[in-house]
């Protein structure tokens, strides 16, 4: 990865985990994963929403995504432009 990242390719983290977005996230254009989702699915929803689970919850997506950032450290974090 290294070495592509070096040559200018952008690579994307498909499924990756977090300790792959850890290890090698600062080399990433992009990244996903499901494990959110199927978290959200085998657990309450958030309180005060209305459905049955939070498996295609907003709040729930970006709760996860600030704790994903949250565990990586900044110097190894992606380039996230808000565009």
């Amino acid at each position: 990865m290294t070495a592509m990242a070096a040559r200018g390719v952008k690579l994307h983290g498909f499924g990756f985990k977090i300790l792959g977005l850890e290890r090698v996230g600062h080399l990433l254009a992009s990244a996903d994963s499901a494990a959110w989702s199927y978290h959200a699915r085998r657990r309450p929803p958030v309180p005060g929403h209305t459905h049955k689970n939070c498996a295609n919850c907003i709040d729930y997506a970006m709760r996860w995504r600030t704790r994903v950032l949250a565990s990586i450290p900044p110097w190894q974090q992606p380039f996230l432009d808000a565009a």
